[in-house]
């Protein structure tokens, strides 16, 4: 029975990864067929390839890391890191890089041409990303635990949250195929009502999503040729985009926040993984995702691939590293047949989405659950970012300052906090913080966050005032009454038996 659970949760795990990239690449196409204008063999034979193979590969990397080290460890099954294409990077890199600069290509070029311009920006980008992820990776480790735990388990959490968000505009135009999910995950995963013939969770929801959309006549297409989906090389493309960047500096102020931001977000999500035990090792998977990002922008991936939220739920579920090589294999399967916009169209979208959002959440509260302290200060400056509406600037790296503030102030760590404001001023001041673009100016903002910084380093250099000492009295006589546990400063540290006596339980 055991095994079949375990099976049955894998296999949810399975249609969350699949469906949820499967959501984005035909989101991103949609995104790209309404920002510029490209033929449609353009999308399939180009675009396509470049996002389907470095997918697999990231896949069947996690797979192959995560059996690498359970076979390291001897001991149970170590969940796979879930890799792919952040709906979020995908959304920044539409609407702040390829519209502007489609808009300023097609003044001047064929709109061919343009839109080959602007995939090829996007291209220069991911190789950015890439070789910044391979430079980082020798001090990955130091630099994601310099970060505070707590502040990494709130920022995940914020961060599953957000790509919930990010899908469920989408997913309430198609309200049955959404109820298709929802409702064999309440009665079976929820409230644990009998599953009819033994099936898995996941066999329901994804036969119930099929059903609802051969009865609602939905359909997913994307553009299709009788051909399969092989890869290419586009090394002209990188060449083009790093060319176009480095002559337009207004295009490269917008891709350096984004490139920050990207890497920011990877730490971080590694960071709360270390929060289990037999998580694969933050300097391995940072340099196998920069070797991917570069591997795939050789092949003409235009958006980088990163470290997904929502590694607790994966855990939880209890997917090991089956669910990625599955998912893997499953799209070498569909790409390599011919006809993938046929496969494609006949995926229940929603209903898969409705899977993921489904671990999101659940992500999010083993996230949440594991901040023990009343940290309520720390949760929010994390959340607030994600949640208010701040203009253009970065929620990840807003709630990273405004969390690091408050984990300080609260460990009474002042100096660390003024640090932390520091930081803070200096990415207010180029423009990335708050902005979300590379613009020199130091502003109002930046000066407050200096201000901060001074009066938090002050706090800590000024002595705290001591009360003035009592004389100390004549110890008295031992009395039945006292409590031999205590000492004089009536503390139970200073007690020799207050570690034995905290450890009895109590009656």
């Amino acid at each position: 029975m055991r095994h079949v659970e375990k099976l049955g949760g894998a296999g949810l795990c399975l249609l969350s990864l699949l469906g949820g990239q499967l959501l984005v690449i035909y989101l991103l196409q949609a995104q790209l067929t309404q920002a510029i204008f490209s033929r449609p063999e353009f999308l399939y034979l180009q675009v396509l390839p470049g996002l389907v193979w470095p997918l697999v590969g990231a896949w069947l990397f996690s797979a192959w890391q995560a059996r690498r080290h359970e076979g390291s460890r001897g001991g149970p099954a170590v969940t796979a890191l879930p890799y792919g294409f952040s709906l979020g990077a995908a959304t920044l890199l539409t609407g702040g890089l390829m519209v502007p600069m489609y808009q300023q290509a097609i003044a001047r070029m064929s709109a061919e041409s343009a839109s080959s311009l602007t995939w090829s920006a996007c291209v220069a980008v991911t190789l950015l990303v890439g070789l910044c992820q391979i430079l980082l990776a020798p001090f990955a480790h130091r630099l994601s635990f310099s970060l505070s735990l707590p502040l990494c388990l709130g920022l995940g959490a914020a961060l599953a949250i957000q790509s919930l968000t990010g899908l469920l505009p989408w997913m309430e135009q198609h309200p049955l195929l959404l109820v298709a999910g929802l409702v064999p995950l309440v009665a079976y995963l929820v409230v644990g009502l009998p599953r009819p013939f033994g099936l898995s969770t996941a066999w329901l929801v994804l036969g119930l999503g099929l059903a609802a959309q051969v009865f609602s006549g939905t359909s997913f297409e994307v553009p299709d040729f009788q051909s399969t989906l092989l890869p290419n090389w586009q090394l002209g493309w990188i060449e083009e985009g790093l060319q176009f960047l480095w002559l337009r500096t207004e295009f490269l102020t917008v891709a350096l926040p984004l490139l920050v931001a990207a890497l920011v977000r990877d730490l971080v999500l590694l960071r709360e993984a270390q929060a289990y035990p037999n998580a694969p090792a933050v300097r391995n998977s940072l340099l196998g995702l920069g070797c991917l990002n570069v591997l795939g922008a050789c092949l003409g991936c235009g958006l980088p691939l990163a470290v997904l939220p929502g590694y607790l739920g994966y855990r939880r579920w209890g997917g090991g590293q089956f669910y990625c090589q599955g998912a893997g294999l499953l799209l070498v399967l569909f790409s390599l047949l011919g006809g993938f916009g046929q496969f494609f169209a006949w995926v229940p979208l929603p209903t898969m989405g409705m899977v993921l959002s489904a671990l999101l959440l659940s992500s999010a509260g083993v996230s949440i659950n594991q901040v023990r302290q009343p940290n309520g200060m720390l949760l929010a400056s994390c959340w607030l970012p994600f949640l208010a509406s701040l203009g253009s600037g970065s929620p990840l790296l807003l709630g990273l300052v405004w969390g690091g503030i408050a984990v300080s102030v609260l460990s009474e760590r002042f100096s660390q906090a003024a640090l932390v404001a520091l930081v803070g001023s200096v990415l207010t001041s180029t423009g990335v913080l708050h902005r979300n673009l590379w613009d020199p100016d130091f502003d109002p903002l930046a000066g407050t966050y200096l201000l901060l910084a001074i009066l938090l380093r002050v706090g800590h250099a000024a002595p705290a005032a001591q009360p003035p000492q009592q004389p100390l009295a004549e110890p008295s006589p031992s009395d039945s009454s006292d409590n031999l546990d205590r000492s004089v400063s009536d503390s139970l540290g200073d007690s020799p038996s207050a570690p034995a006596a905290a450890l009895e339980p109590l009656q």
